[in-house]
C-alpha cells in the first residue's frame, strides 16, 4: 500500500475519525457538552420568543422541559450511532451527566437549590431520554 506524501505507511486515507472501541468517558462527556449547549441555545431562543411576543412566561418551563428531553435523546442517539455500540450505557451516562451539570449550574446561578424530589424527577427523565436515544442510535 502506498501512503500519501507526508504520511506514515499504514495511515488512514479517510478524514473520518476512528471509532473508539469500548465505552469512553471522553465520548460520553462530549455528548453531555452537546446536550448542555443545545439546551442553553433552546432556552435563549425560547426566552427571545417570549420577550418579543405576548406569550405567557410559564410556557418557558414547558418548552425547556420538553426540549431537554428531545435534546438528550438526540445527543444520545448521535453519540451511540457514531460509536456503533454501548447505546444504553452512553445514553445513561449522557442523561446522568446532563442532570448533574444542570443541577450544579442551577445551584450556582439560581438560588435556592431545588429539592431532592425535584432533582430525582429530573434525573429520572434525563436517564429515560438518554437511554431511549442511545438504544435507538445503536439499532437504526
Amino acid at each position: 500500500m502506498v501512503s500519501p506524501p507526508g504520511r506514515r505507511p499504514g495511515g488512514r486515507w479517510s478524514s473520518r475519525k476512528k471509532i473508539e472501541e469500548g465505552f469512553s468517558l471522553r465520548v460520553a462527556g462530549g455528548g453531555v457538552l452537546w446536550a448542555v449547549g443545545l439546551a442553553a441555545l433552546l432556552a435563549v431562543l425560547a426566552s427571545g420568543v417570549v420577550y418579543v411576543t405576548s406569550l405567557d412566561e410559564r410556557v418557558l418551563s414547558w418548552v425547556v422541559d420538553v426540549g431537554s428531553f428531545a435534546i438528550l435523546g438526540l445527543s444520545s442517539f448521535v453519540t451511540a450511532r457514531r460509536q456503533a455500540g454501548y447505546g444504553l450505557v452512553y445514553g445513561l451516562a449522557i442523561g446522568g451527566g446532563y442532570a448533574l451539570i444542570t443541577l450544579l449550574m442551577g445551584a450556582l446561578f439560581f438560588r435556592p437549590l431545588p429539592g431532592f424530589g425535584v432533582f430525582l424527577k429530573r434525573l429520572g427523565f434525563s436517564l429515560l431520554a438518554g437511554a431511549i436515544g442511545g438504544i435507538l442510535g445503536v439499532n437504526t
